[in-house]
């Protein structure tokens, strides 16, 4: 008798997200968060809720979950984006600034379905481009490069927190 047939996965499903869905979300970055070395939560569902209500909402993302309507849905995968205006081109955009999914779905196209789907929906609303940075080290960088994300010749991603933020903050004059 040969040996039982693992069960077939089925694709998880894309939905947007909500703020109910603010716990699964502050769980998949704690674990994307942990992937690149950062050891503490960065948030936790209480602080992401409140954006992702409103019309539109502050942030704005997806959700990739498996399992039936029938069952409990497990949440796989997630997107989370937020509009800007581009001073390059008088338009709006969507800042894609985390795609996440789980290592055993990795490589099965989920993260591209993502993307396609957030580019969807910004071309759907008159957006010109989706913008995006990813950590050297991050191995999805190879799927922006496959759907035609370039790096701008001169662009770099600076960043100023915490105690140099506080610090400049401090230099402030009155306003």
């Amino acid at each position: 008798m040969a040996p039982p047939r693992p069960p077939v996965r089925t694709r998880p499903e894309l939905r947007l997200m909500r703020a109910a869905d603010a716990a699964a979300v502050a769980l998949l970055a704690e674990k994307l968060n942990r992937h690149f070395g950062v050891a503490a939560p960065a948030f936790g569902a209480s602080a992401i809720a409140p954006l992702l209500e409103g019309d539109p909402p502050f942030l704005s993302g997806l959700i990739a979950e498996t399992g039936d309507r029938s069952t409990t849905r497990e949440p796989v995968a997630y997107a989370l984006a937020q509009d800007f205006f581009d001073t390059d081109t008088g338009r709006m955009g969507l800042w894609l600034f985390d795609l996440y999914v789980e290592p055993d779905w990795r490589g099965a196209g989920l993260g591209r379905s993502m993307i396609a789907a957030l580019a969807a929906r910004a071309a759907g609303q008159g957006k010109g481009m989706i913008a995006l940075a990813a950590y050297r080290s991050n191995p999805a960088r190879r799927l922006y490069e496959r759907i035609g994300a370039a790096l701008p010749e001169e662009a770099l991603v600076y960043e100023l927190r915490d105690e140099k933020l506080q610090a400049l903050a401090d230099e402030a004059p009155a306003l």
